[in-house]
């Protein structure tokens, strides 16, 4: 029951990705701004304003625009497990690359997150997810970019990717030695993604669909 609730929400999570990470961008580079104008951030101040509808608290009109938030991601990750998705894509696609200046910003991290989500292709579909020793007592999931092995004069290395949580759009890129890395069988890029996108919310076993 949890993971038929949590998968439609982890999917909707990552086809809005490119959205919320545009904005997170556009957010830090407008900082001083911001902080000029005061101390809640303009996604806080919409749902805050939205939540006004149930509630004249500040407070609990916030969580409540939170909460509206959450709801509509969920029905968005239905929808998007439908045969409608290219669609979907294409019309939000095609919205933001209209407004001046988002365009250049929004499309390159919407090609890379949907690389890595159900139906990544390309280069993407190359790689396949490790798990990475870095340490005694310390193992990582990444992405084994290929199977190659690269020697600089120490030993054979596997260039491998760890992204980044909750947005898996970033993180290092990494020569590790071949000992120290290892295959995790029966988990798929999706998969990882999902379980980045979550914060480790849903485990390995139920980020299939």
């Amino acid at each position: 029951m949890i993971r038929r609730v949590l998968a439609p929400f982890a999917t909707g999570l990552l086809f809005l990705a490119p959205v919320l990470v545009t904005i997170i961008i556009l957010n830090w580079l407008s900082g001083y701004l911001i902080a000029a104008l005061g101390p809640d951030t303009p996604l806080g101040g919409l749902l805050g304003q939205a939540g006004m509808f149930f509630t004249p608290s500040p407070l609990a009109a916030f969580w409540a625009g939170l909460g509206m938030a959450a709801v509509l991601v969920w029905v968005v990750g239905l929808a998007v497990q439908t045969r409608f998705r290219p669609q979907l894509e294409g019309g939000l696609d095609g919205l933001i690359s209209r407004i001046p200046g988002l365009g250049a910003l929004y499309r390159p991290l919407a090609q890379f997150v949907r690389m890595m989500g159900p139906s990544a292709g390309g280069e993407m579909s190359g790689m396949s997810v490790v798990s990475v020793s870095l340490g005694d007592h310390v193992e990582a999931l990444a992405l084994l970019t290929s199977p190659k092995l690269h020697d600089f004069g120490q030993g054979p290395r596997y260039l491998i990717l760890i992204p980044t949580a909750p947005v898996p759009v970033g993180g290092g890129m990494l020569f590790v030695e071949a000992s120290r890395v290892k295959p995790v069988p029966g988990m798929g890029v999706d998969d990882l993604a999902k379980l980045y996108v979550t914060m480790g919310t849903l485990t390995a076993g139920e980020t299939g669909q």
